[in-house]
């Protein structure tokens, strides 16, 4: 497979029941099930052999390293494409498609998607354009060289989630166009029980006019019918919240949110001249929320009685064109290799949100579900806000056989941003700061490598939490960096050892005296992290991760004791294994499980409530078969088997919600 981090030259190195009569919108039901079943029975019957598409999916055999890699629906490692290091990769704005940027709104989706891969630390070395935190590499379903049909059912229970998968890869005129399409009707069961419906298209085309020159277009849409919001608890003191049924709903039935995401793009490489490749992509990306509401459990008592308050909002809309031209060229000396890479980055992005409305419904008891009836809200008037970027680059990579390699990286941001309210006069602000980056590996033996790297960036720091009197309000961009170093050292071949220690900066926003969410200081991620790789023994396959961080802030507010020191919901410790056992005796027969440990973390701003540390275990079997010339996959899982229950923090708001109970799930794939 062609790397991307250094224009795709060469080989990457090392390579309860489904709810159908609860009014939540769209949900399947049996019947739509059987219909399905059927469906996928006769296509069974006329298809023949095949290339595997989702049975074989796997994300522990995939993975080459703990930092994070989703493939299909599972995903493994510490750090996904929402969270890194203790951020938010997506809301920074470092989300890569095919390796090229693109500014996404919403929800991209596993219709297109093949796999996801966090490039961080090492794995970050040779990536055009690293940015603070890491990157999120998407990488996109291919048409088969011949017809390939896949079908997935899946079903949860408690939690109630099933979903009904078809997917459909074709050559169209030969190697010349190819189209991948694919659909996926899901219900979903969300946390305290909340409930909705998905249905989802996307389709894609790879056009090859030319040996030298691929076109690929595509399209992804989801819709979200209704969506039911889960209420976010608020102590009144410096306890937590009771424990509370979670299998139970106790939101309101009406207090929903309803989404239409849309991503479409087009990627287009080619390599005209020799040593030299083009590569040009454009998108856009959009999330319309037609009806978009908050629930808030506030002063909730250690009995558990909680004042119901809900947060109505207008429709909102965020929209983004955006894309990257990059022109790379390779060029082979003797031993050295000199990768060249010069690229232009934009977005034009358009946002519509505020203007909601708070009432008061009295008092409630956490867990009990409560119905009551809507009452009128007065809507205000939404904000808007602009924001134009252009981001021209140019980066240097320089390798060494079996020595080292380096690379140099340049950029020069030209961002400008208006906001205020519809209709209104805006406020501009603007920022031309230059970016840079550097880093480093030095192959103490075949085995043993050293590295290190410094990266210099830009980004948004998404919107004020509804708690706050300046809600919804978009942040301003800031200047981030991030310094790292480590060492991989290769046991046995195929299993990997990495471990580094990093420093991340930002500035840190927070509520002030005033509840404005603004910036109150400086924030600083300082940590160590493990990855262990790989087939460590016959028929046993691990991915085990482990990140120690300290997050600290300073500023004004901490001088004054208005925060604390240490931000909440940041567990300073964070520990996910993954084991699977092939069973020899059983061809395609394997058994895994996951231990993931949480560390306990303060839960509130002003460092006086904490959460308990936390583990939850996993385990669950795969079989692969084939039946006939279909290749199929079964897969059973029990997550959280001890059904061990902790709080969630999220971030600064200080929103606590209870972790996921117990569930079992059932999924089958085929292609045929």
């Amino acid at each position: 497979m062609a790397d991307p981090r250094n224009g795709g030259f060469y080989p990457r190195p090392g390579a309860t029941s489904i709810r159908p009569l609860r009014d939540v919108g769209f949900v399947l039901t049996w019947k739509q099930y059987v219909l399905g079943t059927a469906a996928c029975a006769v296509v069974f019957t006329v298809s023949g052999v095949a290339r595997a598409q989702r049975a074989d999916e796997n994300a522990v055999t995939a993975a080459e390293d703990a930092f994070g890699t989703r493939v299909g629906t599972e995903g493994v490692g510490l750090y996904d494409m929402r969270s890194a290091r203790g951020f938010d990769p997506q809301q920074a704005g470092n989300i890569r498609v095919e390796g090229l940027y693109m500014d996404v709104q919403g929800l991209f989706g596993n219709r297109l998607t093949r796999a996801t891969t966090m490039r961080i630390g090492l794995t970050a070395q040779s990536y055009p354009f690293p940015a603070p935190t890491g990157i999120a590499d998407i990488t996109m379903h291919q048409p088969a060289d011949h017809t390939v049909t896949s079908a997935q059912v899946q079903y949860s229970k408690p939690r109630g989630m099933s979903s009904l998968i078809l997917d459909v890869s074709t050559p169209l005129i030969g190697d010349k166009l190819g189209m991948v399409v694919g659909a996926n009707c899901f219900h979903s069961g969300g946390e305290q029980a909340t409930g909705g419906g998905i249905l989802t298209i996307a389709g894609l085309l790879r056009w090859r006019p030319n040996d030298v020159t691929e076109v690929i277009p595509f399209v992804f849409h989801n819709q979200t019918f209704t969506s039911e919001a889960a209420p976010a608890i608020f102590t009144a003191g410096n306890f937590l919240p009771p424990e509370v049924d979670r299998n139970v709903f106790y939101g309101q039935k009406w207090a929903v949110r309803r989404n239409d995401e849309r991503n479409l793009g087009v990627i287009t490489r080619s390599s005209p001249w020799p040593n030299w490749r083009i590569q040009v992509g454009l998108f856009h990306s959009q999330q319309e929320r037609s009806k978009n509401h908050a629930v808030f459990l506030r002063n909730t008592t250690p009995g558990g009685l909680a004042t119901l308050d809900i947060l109505k909002y207008p429709p909102h809309y965020s929209g983004s064109y955006s894309g990257e031209a990059r022109v790379s060229g390779v060029f082979t000396d003797g031993s050295f290799r000199h990768t060249v890479h010069i690229a232009t980055r934009g977005r034009s992005t358009r946002r519509l949100f505020g203007g909601g409305q708070t009432l008061s419904y009295g008092p409630v008891q956490v867990g009990v579900y409560q119905p009551m009836a809507e009452r009128a809200y007065t809507l205000g008037v939404r904000d808007k806000d602009l924001v134009r970027q252009v981001t021209p680059g140019i980066t240097y990579v320089g390798q060494w056989a079996n020595v080292g390699e380096f690379s140099l990286g340049l950029q020069k941001s030209f961002y400008r941003r208006k906001f205020g309210k519809e209709n209104a006069g805006p406020q501009t602000t603007e920022s031309q700061p230059w970016l840079y980056n550097g880093t480093l590996a030095y192959y103490v033996t075949p085995a043993l490598a050293l590295y290190g790297g410094y990266t210099r960036g830009i980004e948004e720091f998404g919107t004020a939490p509804d708690n706050a009197l300046n809600g919804g309000q978009p942040l301003p961009a800031a200047l981030t960096e991030q310094i790292d170093a480590g060492v991989r050292y290769r046991i046995i071949p195929g299993v990997n050892f990495i471990a580094g220690v990093f420093e991340v900066s930002k500035p840190y926003f927070d509520r002030n005296t005033a509840n404005l969410f603004t910036d109150v200081g400086s924030l600083r991620h300082r940590g160590i992290e493990v990855s262990l790789s790989g087939k460590v023994v016959q028929n046993v396959t691990v991915i085990a991760g482990a990140v120690f961080l300290q997050a600290r802030v300073s500023g004004l507010t901490v001088d004054q004791g208005i925060i604390g020191r240490v931000p909440p919901g940041t567990p300073p410790r964070l520990m996910r294994v993954n084991v699977q056992y092939d069973v020899p005796a059983l061809k395609g027969f394997s058994l895994d499980g996951q231990v993931e440990v949480v560390g306990g973390h303060v839960a509130n701003r002003l460092n006086t409530l904490r959460v308990g540390s936390a583990a939850t275990l996993s385990l669950g079997t795969r079989y692969s078969f084939n039946i006939g010339q279909t290749r199929a996959n079964i897969r059973l899982q029990m997550q959280n088997v001890t059904n061990a229950y902790d709080w969630v923090v999220d971030g600064a708001s200080g929103r606590l919600s209870p972790s996921a109970p117990r569930n079992y799930l059932a999924r089958l794939s085929a292609d045929f």
